[in-house]
């Protein structure tokens, strides 16, 4: 959205000049259906880095911000040159006008909101929890073909088991302030599906070890959970599974400031078909 704001200063108390200011917001609108929607966020995403602690869009930016800087914007008079900072007041928050000059381009203004390094850091969380990978788990026996009383090994790929950061950071009058936000994966947890029948979920602290043939059926692995009962005994003939990861979320500033957000937890649905062993005997 493109506005002009027309800021009037009076010279000497004898006339008042003023000057069109044009300015660019653009703003996201939460989703009612996200947990981690962000309202009234102003700015653009540059290679995982918020620019002025702003997530709106990962590509509409310049591929680098190093030939940018960004400065408080003054009110300009003719007669008298360089004036005050330009500042409004929305509600609770404050807001200054800033200057993003960058090389080559022609000079554009934003309107910053004056916030804690907790809200960067969440604004930075809204960017990082878009990086985290739906964790698509991996069975042996497969999840159609388990058995009961043989451990069913469940893992997910490595790469998943990766911490996602994103740095958000906001122009001040003393400088830049930074917050890197964290997704730390912590947590493996198969939930089984068995109810009352069976152990309660399995939790693991790794993403896991991939089953190969040569291990065979009988070696124990870390994440593995055995069943006790066929799936028979549900009308669909299977237990209803699923898969998490947890993700511990934490932050800290440039300026020394850390702290934690509240922990993310990110599932698969599996459908497990396990059945009982049939030993025929003859003489």
């Amino acid at each position: 959205m493109k506005f002009k704001i027309l800021v009037c200063i009076a010279a000497l108390g004898l006339s008042t000049a003023c000057v069109a200011i044009a300015a660019t917001s653009t703003v996201a609108k939460a989703d009612s259906n996200s947990p981690h929607a962000v309202v009234d966020e102003y700015g653009a995403v540059v290679d995982k880095t918020i620019i002025a602690g702003v997530i709106v869009q990962q590509n509409g930016a310049p591929s680098s911000s190093d030939s940018c800087q960004w400065s408080p914007s003054l009110a300009r008079d003719s007669g008298q040159g360089a004036g005050d900072e330009v500042t409004k007041q929305v509600g609770s928050v404050s807001f200054r006008l800033y200057d993003r000059v960058c090389e080559g381009e022609a000079t554009t203004y934003y309107w910053i909101p004056e916030i804690s390094t907790e809200q960067i850091a969440r604004s930075a969380a809204s960017v990082v929890y878009d990086l985290i990978p739906a964790p698509f788990g991996e069975f042996a026996p497969p999840a159609r073909q388990g058995l009961i009383n043989i451990g069913t090994w469940f893992w997910v790929e490595p790469t998943v088991w990766q911490p996602k950061s994103v740095t958000a950071w906001v122009p001040t009058p003393e400088g830049p302030v930074s917050v890197t936000t964290t997704a730390t994966p912590t947590k493996l947890v198969f939930h089984p599906g068995d109810g009352f029948r069976g152990a309660g979920d399995k939790t693991c602290t790794g993403p896991g070890q991939k089953w190969v043939g040569m291990m065979g059926d009988s070696l124990p692995s870390t994440c593995m959970y055995s069943y006790r009962h066929s799936s028979a005994v549900n009308s669909s003939g299977l237990f209803s599974a699923s898969l998490s990861i947890i993700w511990r979320v934490a932050w800290r500033s440039s300026t020394g400031a850390s702290g934690t957000l509240p922990n993310v937890s990110t599932g698969s649905s599996h459908q497990m078909n396990i059945r009982e062993f049939q030993a025929l005997v003859t003489s």
